[in-house]
């Protein structure tokens, strides 16, 4: 019995020793787990790729810009159009310019046998004849003046007459120039030139064309559409919001991507008694001739108030659960998602009524990334 007891008692110490140990270990475990749940980790960081893929803007104070969007179209520019009138009446012979061709200053577009040319050519004539008749009488009427055969008056309705008749002559060759008959032949045939050089942008004659002494009608409208109008209708309760020299952008279908810049040049000071809108002008550079006269167009007119709102670009906001929302950025471990009241949108920026204050930073690119990784 006591070889046993005395076997047993080394047994019992270390046994001891060893649920000592175990208590020791278990309890330096438990404080290690306590010191690792006393440091959260952040519930979301954001990645060097994600980082790459976004885009960060500062939240600003701006002067809110207001955007009237109107629609028109391209006309000529009227500072630069020539309409073509005839001078003379009668019959079109031959037609020389067609729709779109482009025309030199002087170049014959049409021709005309005119009953008016052959008159003036016969008056032309007759002026000329009695002229020449007036200075000899004059040369005759002299000589017996200084022979004493001829009376002082008689001498001076003789020079009265010469210059009567030089004054007809004068009369018919200025009338001559404005026709252009001194260079044209044919007792009855009349040149239609064009005034300037252009583009032949109505025409309205063909061959066998009568052109009556009354004709108030074109027949040529020649432009160099070197520049061009645009007129922008603004409907009534609109008005208020235009002012000479407003900055306009105009887009057109024809060409969706690209955009051309002007400014208010004229405002009509009546409405059009069918569409009961006012019309403007906005004049615009046309390099390469791309407006063409009757193009649709979009006008958008902007303007800077005195009032200042906190701005974001419009592609910062999201759009979720018919709310808009923006991505606060505080630091890689910290994105706010915070719903907002937007007010107007203009050139890309839109302006906040509420939820953000100047000097913050929000996810302006790719935004909705973010947001399903946040919301998710």
């Amino acid at each position: 019995m006591l070889l046993f007891a005395l076997i047993r008692q080394p047994l019992f110490s270390i046994s001891c020793i060893a649920l000592l140990a175990a208590s020791t270990g278990l309890t330096s475990c438990t404080d290690s787990n306590k010191d690792k749940a006393a440091v959260p980790e952040p519930s979301f960081v954001l990645t060097d790729s994600l980082l790459s893929r976004i885009q960060l803007d500062t939240v600003r104070q701006r002067g809110v810009r207001d955007e009237l969007k109107l629609t028109g179209k391209v006309t000529y520019d009227e500072e630069h159009v020539n309409k073509v009138f005839p001078l003379v009446s009668g019959i079109v012979t031959k037609v020389n310019a067609s729709l779109g061709q482009y025309v030199q200053a002087g170049q014959v577009l049409a021709e005309l046998e005119s009953s008016d040319i052959a008159s003036f050519r016969n008056e032309s004539t007759a002026a000329g004849a009695t002229l020449a008749t007036a200075q000899r009488n004059l040369t005759s009427t002299r000589e017996l003046y200084q022979g004493g055969l001829a009376s002082e008056r008689e001498f001076e309705e003789a020079k009265q007459e010469v210059l009567k008749a030089r004054s007809e002559v004068q009369r018919n060759q200025a009338v001559g120039h404005i026709y252009g008959t001194k260079s044209v032949s044919g007792a009855a045939r009349y040149q239609v030139k064009a005034p300037a050089a252009g583009f032949v942008v109505e025409k309205a004659v063909n061959p066998h064309t009568l052109i009556r002494p009354d004709n108030d009608e074109t027949m040529f409208t020649i432009s160099d559409l070197q520049s061009v109008w645009v007129v922008g209708n603004v409907f009534e309760d609109d008005i208020a919001r235009v002012q000479p020299d407003q900055d306009a952008v105009v887009t057109t279908l024809a060409f969706p991507g690209k955009t051309y810049r002007g400014k208010v040049a004229n405002a009509y000071s009546a409405l059009d008694p069918e569409s009961k809108v006012m019309k403007i002008r906005i004049r615009l550079p046309n390099p390469g001739n791309q407006l063409k006269p009757e193009m649709f167009a979009n006008v958008t007119l902007t303007s800077i108030s005195d009032s200042v709102m906190v701005s974001v670009p419009s592609s910062a906001l999201v759009f979720e659960r018919s709310q808009n929302f923006v991505l606060v950025f505080h630091d890689r471990n910290n994105i706010e998602t915070r719903s907002v009241t937007p007010g107007a949108s203009a050139g890309g920026i839109t302006y906040i009524r509420t939820g953000l204050k100047a000097g913050e930073r929000v996810v302006s690119k790719d935004p909705m990334l973010l947001y399903h990784a946040l919301n998710q």
